[in-house]
């Protein structure tokens, strides 16, 4: 379903509360302005999160959670142009719109002195959002886009929720903080950091099929799925959906510096960006001579086999990355970003370490016998190493898309926190792993909704959106159980995917792998979306 043009002669559709002309007012909340939140048909909700993986992900986990729960739900998001927003918002099927805001850089550049007008322009076209939609509530996941919209929502009335993923606040739900009725973070640690009276710790949300992960149960597939050696201990290094380039290179340094090779082998999730240049380190690093088996992958679509494939892992330290690792029990060498805003990757893994889960090495100091010397001791205590796999899981907060669905319903009017879990609780059912598949699917173009763009002339405000229209799912569900083939508009708004009932493509099982640096097939080389791990150098 295309939205409705405001430049067009055609009169609104029944029932709609009218949008406000340029000059005029905007109707006030409750009684006499917008109908009351029961008189609805169902919750309205705008997430305003852009910019990086660890904020757009845990956005669309909590926007997945709502309809889930809340099938009558309308969600939308708020981004800008420059953020994966624009490509894996659309794609999961919820609609985007991309307000000009800025981010502000620490550099001086043009674009940190144009930073504080575009948060301004950006506050009134947030405005003109939420005078449209009429939205129930906002949330707000952090990063720039977060600050103009909060804003925003604070002048026309609506309540603001926010989530903070990192141990140590960035500024822009510092700021949002003073116009918000409940602040959610991802690490206790930042609660300090808010009025406690408004501010609950509820995690960090992540996958479905991660939240609960049983890696036991998984390990054959896993093993199997990626071709790796099931004698062997597994370290599974990653640095984000792009790679981490100084990990890349300390780990294939590390090849002839370690005591036992012939019990080790690595899945090296590298990074698209780098794929070329880390096959070719390892070819001449030549692991086979040293008897270590090496897999290669420059994109992981299964984070699920991979962690169940896994003994300990090596990756950076964001937010989505640590409540990953801790949802699925997975023990780690925490590598933090050594220039993250205020340092706090460092923050979040000394959260874990503190706990026991994790052991920290300064990127500074990190280099090929330094990434032996940590990993090889602890690859060769199984005990050591189940005790921190318990460690991590006690960090985790697998109801934390549950917990912070309910915090945004009750500050909608619509329903008491209480209600919602208890409802929640009472339709719990195992993952299902085609249902939840709007992360992959990038992978299968064909099966998802296209995205479309245009420019509203009257606002100078672009937006993107899928076009979907839900009432078209039944009778796209009746064509394929048919046999019919499913048009992009006909995809299931709430994965992304094919509606129930149709067979769409789906990307290889565990990536694009291969074994000691020699290239393989990409048969996913049109890429897709990246994974929740922030991307780092």
């Amino acid at each position: 379903m295309t939205p409705p043009d405001p430049t067009s002669d055609a009169p609104p559709r029944e029932g709609a509360a009218p949008v406000p002309g340029p000059g005029e007012a905007a109707p006030a909340p409750g009684p006499g302005g917008l109908p009351a939140p029961g008189d609805r048909p169902g919750l309205s909700l705008l997430i305003a999160a852009g910019g990086s993986g660890g904020h757009v992900f845990p956005g669309l986990a909590l926007a997945r959670t709502i309809v889930r729960h809340e099938p009558e739900a309308t969600v939308r998001f708020a981004g800008t142009t420059r953020g994966l927003e624009t490509r894996v918002v659309p794609e999961a099927g919820f609609a985007l719109d991309l307000l000009p805001i800025l981010p502000l850089s620490r550099r001086l550049s043009k674009e940190t002195l144009l930073a504080p007008f575009a948060a301004v322009n950006g506050t009134f076209a947030a405005r003109r959002l939420l005078r449209e939609h009429h939205f129930d509530v906002v949330c707000g996941m952090g990063g720039y886009v977060t600050l103009p919209v909060a804003v925003a929502a604070r002048m026309e009335g609506v309540p603001v929720v926010l989530h903070e993923q990192n141990a140590v606040p960035g500024i822009a739900n510092r700021l949002a903080a003073r116009v918000a009725s409940r602040i959610a973070v991802g690490v206790e640690a930042a609660a300090a950091a808010f009025p406690p009276e408004r501010t609950v710790v509820v995690g960090n949300p992540v996958r479905p099929e991660l939240a609960r992960l049983d890696r036991a149960a998984l390990h054959d597939e896993a093993v199997a799925a990626f071709g790796l050696d099931p004698d062997r201990r597994t370290l599974f290094v990653f640095g984000g959906s792009q790679g981490a380039r100084h990990l890349n290179q300390a780990v294939i340094a590390a090849t002839a510096h370690w005591p036992d090779p012939a019990g080790v082998q690595v899945l090296h999730a590298c990074g698209r960006r780098d794929e070329a240049d880390v096959r070719a380190a390892w070819a001449e690093a030549d692991p086979d001579g040293r008897d270590l088996l090496v897999k290669v992958v420059p994109f992981v679509d299964r984070m699920d086999l991979a962690y169940a494939a896994a003994d300990l892992a090596m990756t950076r330290a964001g937010a989505i990355t640590m409540a990953e690792l801790t949802a699925a029990a997975v023990p780690a060498v925490m590598v933090p970003l050594p220039h993250a805003t205020a340092d706090h990757q460092a923050a979040n893994a000394r959260a874990v370490a503190a706990a026991g889960g994790a052991v920290v090495i300064d990127d500074a100091a990190l280099d090929g016998p330094a990434v032996a010397a940590a990993v090889a001791p602890l690859l060769a205590d199984p005990e050591r190493l189940a005790a921190m796999a318990e460690a991590m899981r006690s960090q985790a907060h697998p109801d934390a898309a549950e917990e912070l669905a309910a915090l945004v319903v009750e500050a909608s009017g619509r329903r008491t926190r209480e209600d919602f879990l208890a409802d929640v609780a009472a339709a719990a059912a195992p993952v299902d792993r085609e249902a939840t598949g709007w992360f992959e699917s990038a992978g299968a173009p064909a099966g998802g909704p296209t995205v479309q763009r245009r420019v509203d002339r009257r606002t100078k405000r672009m937006e993107a959106y899928p076009p979907i229209d839900r009432n078209a799912r039944r009778s796209a569900q009746d064509q394929g159980e048919a046999g019919a083939p499913v048009d992009a508009k006909d995809a299931d708004p709430a994965t992304g995917g094919a509606p129930p009932g149709v067979q769409e493509p789906r990307p290889p099982a565990a990536g694009d792998a291969s074994s000691n640096g020699r290239p393989a097939s990409r048969p996913n080389a049109g890429g897709g979306p990246p994974t929740d791990q922030d991307a780092g150098p």
